[in-house]
């Protein structure tokens, strides 16, 4: 059997079959060509290159040339810049078939999901709009990526990658880094009041996959778990793909409404929060909500996770301490991502986990592959050893401040008769509301249609949306485009006849 190494497909030969070589050939590259390997316009090796590659005649890889080049499928000189032909003749004779699209086989199989699965990809969430390389106003849950220091973190990232003898280029660190856990633990314990050691620390490629290994680690299928309403889609998505019960929890101006959580299911396997920036309404937990919440876990055996994803950016006042700081019967799972405050594609999140759970956790990201790669690891714990996380955060705290302000101006002068901005304290996006007889998902399309993004509030209720709002970002968005954006989204508004506030 003869088969070529070179990237065609795969074609085989076999000098002993009844068919022609030169057939035998022929058949494989029509095939290639019909079922899109060898897409349109694809350049095909030279006759002699090809017959060397497959150990034939290159009478042989003529023959096959030449018949389907009168038959249609390849153009130009034989041997020389040979190509696929533009259109094919199959295509042309096949009636239903979509000239220039690959046939594939379709399954119309009810059951090609789990019952998971149809859950988890029903949970829709917005991707990121950029148009020139800039984020769409009011894209939300972007930082503003034009402001990080690129130059030096490319240094960084060079000097950790120039030497593969420093033992980051074999497989996976496991837990992770340990110089960037011991810096996540310092970072922290001194930002965020969260008691922990290095040996806590789990690296994480990303704050999902934090929250995937949570779920798979400590929720069976069927497990009740709480979840903030409204509350983060991907946190939804992680639960539902591990088959939990999930119990929509109703938020209030002290965020989740404990007592309401017991009335419903007082059983909790797992109660996920966001409690010092709540997702996405931005209230915070109060103190005795807190402490109510960590007894519920405590008495019931039950874990929380707390996801700290952007308490960096508060704007009055100093940042509350961490859920996990009160913490004394070992039930918090502490939460963090980079994503926000340097860029989502840096791919790096963490837990940090209770004692109890070290050595499960430990095995289990081995498993899973949720690592980043050690390098870029190695180069983030230089980046915030080194002092220049924390100029980073500082600086970018004074960037969203005045960006957030431009944007309440904004919505106070430009779009005041439809929105009025809720209060809030800190984040990188904030929730506006809109008139109680408006509809937010109408809102948010007719925005969309006018080149700016907003969400309605609703999309992230599981129960009846309790008030009609539209979610927007302002973190990415530099001031001048903030007002622009503001004034167009109002135009867009009158004409489409939005209700105003009376």
């Amino acid at each position: 059997m003869l088969r070529s190494p070179l990237p065609l497909g795969t074609l085989h030969l076999d000098p002993d079959a009844a068919t022609p070589l030169y057939r035998q050939l022929y058949d494989g590259l029509r095939g290639a060509i019909l079922d899109g390997r060898l897409a349109s316009g694809a350049r095909l090796p030279s006759s002699r290159l090809l017959a060397t590659d497959l150990g034939v005649g290159r009478n042989t890889v003529l023959s096959a040339y030449e018949q389907l080049a009168a038959e249609g499928y390849l153009e130009g000189q034989v041997g020389v810049g040979t190509r696929v032909a533009a259109l094919l003749p199959d295509r042309l004779l096949e009636v239903g078939k979509t000239s220039g699209q690959p046939r594939s086989v379709k399954s119309a199989a009810s059951n090609a999901l789990s019952e998971r699965g149809r859950q988890l990809s029903s949970v829709k969430r917005s991707a990121p709009r950029y148009e020139r390389g800039e984020a769409v106003a009011f894209q939300h849950g972007l930082p503003a990526i034009d402001q990080f220091p690129a130059t030096l973190w490319s240094r960084l990232v060079a000097r950790r990658a120039r030497d593969p003898r420093n033992g980051l280029f074999g497989y996976e660190t496991g837990e992770g880094y340990r110089p960037l856990r011991e810096a996540i633990a310092a970072h922290a314990g001194a930002a965020r009041g969260v008691v922990c050691t290095a040996d806590q620390v789990i690296v994480t490629a990303g704050a999902q996959a934090a929250l995937d290994l949570a779920a798979r680690m400590v929720v069976d299928p069927g497990d009740a778990v709480w979840l903030e309403d409204p509350g983060y889609l991907g946190a939804r998505g992680a639960f539902l793909g591990a088959g939990a019960a999930i119990v929509p929890v109703p938020v209030d101006g002290d965020g989740i409404d404990v007592d309401a959580g017991m009335a419903l299911e007082p059983h909790p396997r797992l109660i996920y929060v966001t409690p010092s920036h709540q997702y996405p309404l931005g209230v915070t937990l109060s103190l005795q909500r807190r402490l109510q919440l960590l007894e519920v876990a405590r008495a019931e055996n039950a874990w929380i996770v707390e996801d700290d994803y952007d308490s960096e950016y508060r704007y009055t006042g100093r940042p509350l301490a961490a859920l996990q700081g009160l913490d004394r019967s070992g039930r918090v799972l502490y939460m963090g991502t980079f994503a926000k405050t340097l860029f989502p594609s840096l791919k790096v999140g963490y837990l940090i986990v209770p004692d109890a759970l070290i050595d499960a956790f430990r095995t289990a990201i081995r498993i899973t592959g949720h690592v980043p790669p050690p390098a870029i690891q190695a180069a983030l714990a230089d980046f915030i050893e080194e002092g220049h996380y924390g100029t980073h955060v500082r600086r970018m705290r004074a960037v969203y401040a005045a960006r957030r302000a431009c944007l309440i101006g904004a919505i106070e002068t430009e779009l005041g008769e439809f929105l009025k901005a809720a209060p809030g304290d800190g984040g990188m996006q904030l929730v506006a509301w809109l008139a109680d007889d408006a509809d937010d998902k109408s809102a948010a399309a007719i925005a969309n249609e006018n080149d700016t993004h907003v969400t309605a509030l609703s999309a992230y209720y599981l129960s009846d949306c309790m008030r009609n709002g539209l979610y927007l970002g302002f973190s990415a968005i530099p001031e001048k485009r903030i007002i622009s954006a503001a004034r167009r989204l109002a135009i867009a508004f009158r004409k489409a006849g939005v209700p105003a506030h009376r």
